[in-house]
């Protein structure tokens, strides 16, 4: 078993909650469309979230504010968006407690999230939890490509000059923050926030990843 040199951790749903996007795309440009449309809020949601789905997650314009806001016309930037949902922007009670104690274990500490930059940024800085990662990877701003395939988890390790075997990776989305870079060979865990999966690589908190560490040595 290889020696783990670092821990590889998703941001929305993960490190922080979805309160801070959730907002920015379901209250926030609904709102805008709907005062630039004049219609009725609940209808400017429905419309906006139709067309979400049909571009979908596996698609880089999904995480693009600025797709979005050319897309529905809106008068407003990227960052105003999100400066005005400021307020949203929450990390888990867990969180501090757990980098800090893998910090102290001598890993080292990166995040690969699908979040474009300007989200990931503002998260990261307005947190203050800056300090506790080497590298933070938003793989459709960084790389053009979305965790749908083993190649980002592979160029992450490249940088880092590590072998897949030596990086632990944890996320909340089955797909891309477990299936996929288990194909590589990344040791990977399946946050679960609700409890509900019971299989042995899931995690239902952060606390529960340090005792899944200590298995490694």
């Amino acid at each position: 078993m290889n020696k783990i040199k670092l821990v590889s951790f998703d941001l929305d749903g993960t490190i922080t909650d979805t309160s801070f996007v959730d907002s920015v795309w379901l209250e926030g440009i609904p709102h805008l469309y709907s005062s630039r449309k004049n219609l009725p809020l609940e209808d400017a949601k429905r419309l906006v979230k139709r067309e979400y789905d049909k571009i979908g997650r596996e698609r880089l314009e999904w995480y693009d504010p600025s797709y979005w806001i050319g897309k529905f016309g809106l008068h407003v930037s990227p960052k105003e968006l999100l400066n005005s949902f400021e307020s949203k922007i929450r990390i888990f009670p867990e969180v501090r407690e757990v980098l800090e104690e893998i910090r102290v274990r001598g890993l080292k500490q990166i995040i690969v999230s699908n979040a474009r930059r300007e989200f990931v940024d503002f998260e990261i800085d307005k947190t203050n939890i800056a300090h506790y990662f080497e590298r933070v990877f938003s793989a459709t701003s960084d790389f053009g490509q979305i965790k749908k395939s083993v190649d980002i988890f592979q160029k992450v390790c490249n940088i880092c000059r590590i072998t897949p075997g030596e990086m632990v990776h944890v996320g909340d989305d089955r797909l891309f923050d477990f299936e996929i870079p288990r194909k590589l060979g990344i040791p990977s865990f399946y946050l679960d926030r609700t409890g509900q999966c019971k299989e042995k690589s899931a995690i239902h908190n952060l606390r529960e990843l340090n005792k899944k560490l200590a298995t490694f040595g």
